[in-house]
């Protein structure tokens, strides 16, 4: 297993991961590999020439960072593949004063707890525009 902090991905690799966890983002990997691009740190796991593992934060380098696309390949779960993702953009995130995640699952959540993330009052919001 290698881990790769790049940007630029084959929009083939990003649909067959997405669609390995039945994300529908899926559906449109062009925008996808754009999204990456614009990212500020991601962090892939690789075996061989297959994409296996992926997350990403978008932040502004010292006051806030948003964690978000924590995936690990169907055929990979389970293998402690994601705690080395988290780990991995932790570590790059380690001078950044609050860091945010909004898990899709609250089956999820004690996950994120293990790394020190408490749950917060208030509230989310989000605005999803049809494209």
């Amino acid at each position: 297993m290698e881990i790769k902090r790049i940007k630029t991905f084959l929009a083939s690799d990003l649909k067959e991961l997405f669609s390995s966890v039945g994300w529908a983002s899926s559906a449109n990997p062009q925008k996808l590999v754009r999204a990456f691009q614009g990212s500020s740190n991601v962090v892939s796991a690789w075996e061989g020439q297959k994409l296996v593992g992926l997350i990403r934060s978008m932040d502004d380098g010292c006051w806030s960072a948003n964690i978000d696309c924590l995936l690990v390949h169907k055929d990979f779960q389970g293998k402690g593949l994601a705690k080395i993702l988290m780990e991995e953009l932790l570590g790059d995130l380690k001078n950044i004063e609050y860091i945010n995640v909004c898990p899709d699952d609250r089956a999820m959540e004690n996950f994120y707890f293990d790394f020190g993330f408490k749950l917060v009052q208030g509230c989310y919001l989000q605005k999803i525009n049809s494209l």
